[in-house]
This record gives structure tokens, sequence and C-alpha cells, in this order.
């Protein structure tokens, strides 16, 4: 009877080790899945499939808007992650783009412009990333040509635009559907024109520099930045971005229609992985004249 007593303790003893054990082997396991828990980045654009439909905005209006397959009853918007970009131009400093073309601390954005090609030091440990780059232009061009047939097909929707595409097709003998296509403007698609002259593709996405809180009060939307590290991935806070970084990023499409004017553009999302960060030169050019001191 006494050692079945004392087997039935030392089970239990046993049991509650175990358990502890266990606890504590699941708490090690969340921390370093904490430790290298990175971007939520889900869905690269050349690999999963897109989809085009309408629906009405807050302003009543019938306008195009892209979805995930898949995902059509999400109310989130879809995103996508870019392949990685040569940065050219940029405004993800503090503030954005405060202080230019009008813009102050109640309506600044974050802007970034990038090209394609990638320094040797990417290209030669991502020997597919630049491939990428090129069916990414194409996914690009394929998915607006998408947004504005769908839209010129829906009935109620940019019809004043229709009209106007119909009679320059008219006009010029040519198909309206075309017209319409020529005639949108595309925000996210422009050229740049380096030191030689030459025109490059140059891809541009902006994100909105502030939003309202739970409280209605205004807070910062300055992306999010991340490196990877052999523990995983870490956010770092970087106070600019030099020219000739490699950027991954997220975006989504935006439709929009005025009297006046309507296109797509592509809005950056909130995470941006720095696969490279060039260096920055310190060193700046005198602004002053180059003036002999002569004596009078």
């Amino acid at each position: 009877m006494f050692s079945q007593v004392k087997e039935m303790a030392q089970n239990t003893a046993n049991s509650k080790r175990n358990a502890e054990e266990a606890s504590l082997t699941t708490e090690s396991v969340t921390k370093k899945s904490k430790l290298s828990k990175g971007p939520y980045m889900p869905h690269a654009f050349d690999d999963v499939e897109v989809v085009v439909s309408v629906k009405k905005n807050r302003a009543g209006e019938l306008l195009p808007e892209v979805k995930i397959g898949g995902q059509e009853d999400s109310k989130f918007v879809a995103q996508f992650n870019t392949p990685m970009l040569t940065v050219q131009f940029n405004d993800l400093k503090q503030g954005g783009d405060t202080g230019k073309f009008g813009k102050d601390e109640t309506n600044y954005h974050y802007n970034v412009k990038c090209v394609k090609g990638l320094p040797d030091i990417v290209s030669s440990v991502c020997e597919n990333e630049e491939k990428r780059q090129e069916a990414f232009w194409t996914w690009l061009e394929t998915t607006t040509n998408s947004i504005l047939t769908k839209a010129f097909e829906t009935k109620g929707c940019m019809e004043n635009h229709k009209k106007k595409a119909q009679k320059a097709a008219k006009k010029n003998k040519t198909e309206a559907l075309d017209e319409f296509v020529k005639n949108a403007t595309v925000s996210m698609l422009k050229e740049y024109t380096d030191q030689n002259g030459d025109d490059h593709p140059m891809f541009v996405c902006k994100r909105r520099g502030q939003y309202k809180n739970e409280n209605g009060e205004y807070t910062d939307n300055r992306p999010v930045f991340w490196r990877s590290t052999n523990k995983g991935f870490e956010k770092v806070d970087l106070k600019y971005i030099p020219q000739g970084s490699v950027l991954q990023y997220q975006i989504g499409f935006r439709v929009y229609s005025t009297p006046n004017m309507y296109g797509v553009s592509c809005d950056l999302g909130k995470n941006i992985v720095v696969v490279y960060k060039e260096k920055s030169n310190t060193k700046q050019a005198s602004t002053a004249p180059v003036v002999p001191c002569i004596d009078w």
C-alpha cells in the first residue's frame, strides 16, 4: 500500500515537472519567434492572382478596386510586395515632403521613386531579381489596363469620362476604349532623365503623412523600416534613405475620378524592407565661388 502511494506521488511530481518543462519550452519558443518575427508582407506581386471588381466608395461613386484572388470579400485594401528596387528619389525622412510644393504639417506625404537595376553587391546574391523587376513593370501596366477596362465596361462608372472618350474616338476614328485608357492619368509610371539626357522608367508611390487615431488625434504615418539579420528581421530607425539604396515594400492600387481627370495611382504600404543601404556622401561642394584674395 505504501509503495503504491509513493509511486502515485512520484508520478504526480513527474507530471508536474513535465508540465513545467513544457511550459518553459513553450515560453522560450514564443520568445524566440517574437525575436525573429518580421513584417507582415505575405503577398508577392508575382505569387497571387489579381482580381478587379467594382464598389461604391464613401462618396457613393462606383469605382474599380483591386483584390487578391480568393480574398474578394476582404474589407482590407489589397497590398502586394514589390521586387527589390533601387531608390532614385525619396521623401522618407521624418516629416516626408513637408516644405515642398506647398506641403506643410497638415498635408505632407511620404514618397519613394525607384528604378530598375541593382548594385553589384545585391545582384550578385539575388541573380533573378532584375528579371522580376521587368516582370513587375509589365504587371503594373497589365493591372492598370485591367482596372481601366473594368471602369469602361461598367455601367455607371466614370460615365462623363467615357463620353469624352467616345467623342475623341469618333473624331480620331479610333476605339473608345483605347481613347479612355490613353487619356487616363497613370501616376505611378513615370520617367526620369539621367545626366546624359537618357530617359528611364521610374515607379512612384506615396503614403499620406498622418491619420487620426481612435482618440481623434493626428498621428504620424511614417513607414516602418526593417532589415534582415542572421537572427531574423529587426526594425531599424533610419533618419533618411540615401539614393542608390535597395528597398522592397508594399503597394496598393488607388483608382480616382474627378470632373477634370481620372486614373490610377499606387499607395505606399506600411512596411519597407531595406535590403541594402547606400553609404551617404557626407562631402558637399562649397556653394561659394572660387575668388582670388586681392588686397584693396
